[in-house]
């Protein structure tokens, strides 16, 4: 190799490493959030308000945002996090910026977030049991370090049993990026352009490495150069399900007709008659031939899990679009129809548990988080025993009143 050409490599790392850092710096100095394992808030001052073991932006915020309590729930209530092509975003089980840093976090809930232009978007390091619903990520990526670090969207290490659904992810280098984890559901995203403005070309829209046994449907791949990739340390592959099975259906994909000009609709299924290969150990079965509509997305507020000491609680919800029937179950009894918010009455007594329902225009059902709360009205006094408590006050009245006029009687005639 040319003298030059090695002097200039050097340049260009040291230069990709230097605004790499600048960039690092200057969002840590824009101020990151970081949730503690034991609950407090650091800094005091930031835009997040705790409500028991929820956690919501009241603001934007430029930096990053750590989530190291288990058993929380974090709502970005429609705010925007921007990571300024620093480490930005938004990660659960680590901490990038304290030396005593801990790895994993478990039950974890992370929602209605906006994350833009930082390296991860979301990331999941060492976490179970999270679910990463309903955020959009766009625009991450990593600069020329992309070309040997893994960026994404939404970034899984280690750990498993994780559930990302219902994400738009836009114009990020990779979507969706598991490495060395197991049993994660991926369902109801969508996965469109991924891009890199520096490389000039993109990453796939969803890669295993060296992670299996996850289970991948009803996603939208959208217009992606590479829709997915799966590879392995130890092995040829990673292997995972691509659907969920006939008449639920996989996947839509944009290249399909393309890939698969002569593959034609299964009856009227919208599921395609020819599998989409993405290599030789994964697959789609049943490939959609339209891209999948996510059925209503329900938020639960009232009631909530407490103990209620009356019969009767208000039935508050909201949806994220216009639905044509509402309804709700109690207790996994049959649906209870109603016209919006309403009040549900003769409770009885104990634990319960409340779902409800919503249908859009399509027919997609959509259904909310299963509520517990507990009803414990006190019990009445017994007439018996109140009409004998009456009798008696009545009686002491009446012996107190007899010797009080006998005795004023009493005096008169002794006068």
């Amino acid at each position: 190799m040319k003298k030059t050409t090695v002097i200039t490599l050097i340049l260009v790392g040291l230069l990709a490493l230097g605004v790499f850092c600048v960039q690092t710096i200057k969002a840590e100095d824009q101020g990151n959030i970081t949730i503690n394992a034991d609950g407090s808030i650091t800094p005091s001052t930031a835009p997040v308000q705790q409500t028991g073991d929820t956690y919501t932006l009241t603001g934007d915020v430029h930096g990053s945002t750590t989530v190291m309590r288990s058993n929380t729930t974090f709502d970005g209530n429609g705010h925007i996090l921007t990571g300024g092509q620093g480490v930005g975003g938004l990660s659960v089980g680590c901490n990038y910026y304290s030396s005593t840093t801990s790895v994993g976090a478990s039950n974890v809930t992370v929602r209605n977030l906006t994350v833009k232009g930082s390296v991860f978007g979301i990331s999941l390091v060492e976490t179970t049991n999270a679910l990463v619903f309903n955020n959009t990520i766009s625009e991450t990526g990593n600069g020329p370090l992309s070309l040997d670090e893994p960026t994404a969207g939404i970034y899984v290490s280690g750990g498993g049993s994780n559930t990302i659904k219902g994400n738009n992810l836009v114009n990020n280098y990779v979507g969706i990026y598991f490495i060395e984890t197991q049993k994660n559901l991926i369902v109801g995203n969508n996965i469109v352009n991924c891009s890199n403005t520096f490389l000039g070309s993109g990453g796939p829209a969803i890669v295993f490495w060296g992670a299996s046994n996850n289970t991948i449907y009803h996603n939208n791949f959208i217009n992606n150069p590479q829709q997915a990739y799966a590879a392995s340390f130890n092995s040829p592959f990673s292997v995972n399900t691509w659907d969920n099975g006939y008449l639920s259906g996989g996947n839509y994909w944009s290249d399909y007709k393309t890939k698969y000009p002569n593959a034609a609709e299964i009856g009227n299924t919208r599921i395609g008659d020819t599998a989409y290969v993405i290599d030789s150990e994964n697959r789609d079965r049943y490939p959609l031939m339209e891209p999948f509509v996510a059925p209503p997305q329900i938020t639960l507020l009232s009631p909530v899990n407490q103990v209620y000491n009356e019969s009767s609680v208000d039935l508050v919800f909201t949806t994220n679009e216009a639905v044509n029937w509402t309804g709700y179950s109690l207790d996994g009894r049959q649906n209870v129809t109603v016209t919006g918010n309403s009040t549900i009455t003769g409770i009885p007594n104990g634990s319960h548990s409340l779902v409800v329902y919503a249908n859009d225009t399509l027919g997609n059902m959509g259904s909310s988080e299963t509520l517990t709360f507990s009803v414990a009205v006190p019990a009445p006094v017994p007439l018996v025993l109140a009409s004998a408590g009456l009798g008696i006050a009545v009686l002491v009245v009446g012996v107190g009143l007899f010797y009080y006029v006998k005795k004023r009687l009493a005096a008169s005639r002794g006068k």
